[in-house]
């Protein structure tokens, strides 16, 4: 830099502290500027009111029922379920079980005494699995091996049918057993 008189004059920064102190003055114009940072707004109340029923979208769920020699009949129910559910595939499943177990309590091949089984889908090594969940029969159930073979059968083809599963396990009260109610043995897959 030059001088009015023609000499010349050199800054020489004594300290770095008049560089900090330039940093922190650009740091508070650009604070002053853009404002301070602003709050968040919260999240959404999520509160549902439990006497107001869920929104029901009826879907069509598919079953098959095999009989005592092994012919196999397409079976369609149509079956209510919450709004968001009706693409879950596990969801799909039950309501298919349900009205497998209906049809199968008509037809004199399901205790009526027993509740629909349960199931979920899982996706494992590129395969999708159903697993069915059967309760337990009681010591003094008058069913016969061609039913119950009927049964598993029919549940087996509504798990493939219903949710397109690649494979399928039955268990019965959560635990695997070597038979569904002691007459027929659950095949491996």
């Amino acid at each position: 830099m030059t001088r009015a008189g023609g000499r010349r004059c050199e800054v020489r920064w004594a300290s770095p502290q008049l560089l900090i102190a330039g940093f922190l003055f650009l740091v508070a114009a650009t604070y002053a500027v853009t404002g301070a940072p602003r709050a968040v707004d919260p999240p959404p109340s999520l509160v549902v009111d439990p006497a107001a029923p869920p929104a029901l979208r009826e879907v069509e769920v598919r079953y098959v029922v095999v009989d005592a020699r092994g012919l196999e009949r397409p079976g369609y129910a149509d079956v209510g379920l919450p709004d968001g559910a009706a693409a879950d595939p596990g969801t799909r499943l039950a309501a298919a079980l349900a009205a497998l177990r209906d049809d199968l309590v008509e037809a004199g091949a399901w205790p009526a005494s027993l509740p629909s089984p349960s199931g979920y889908v899982v996706e494992l090594d590129r395969r999708r699995w159903a697993v069915v969940d059967v309760a337990a029969a009681p010591a003094n159930l008058a069913i016969d091996v061609a039913d119950e073979l009927a049964v598993v059968r029919s549940l087996v083809a509504t798990a493939r049918a219903a949710v397109a599963a690649d494979a399928v396990r039955i268990t019965v009260e959560g635990e695997e057993r070597p038979s569904l109610w002691g007459r027929v043995a659950l095949a491996d897959e």
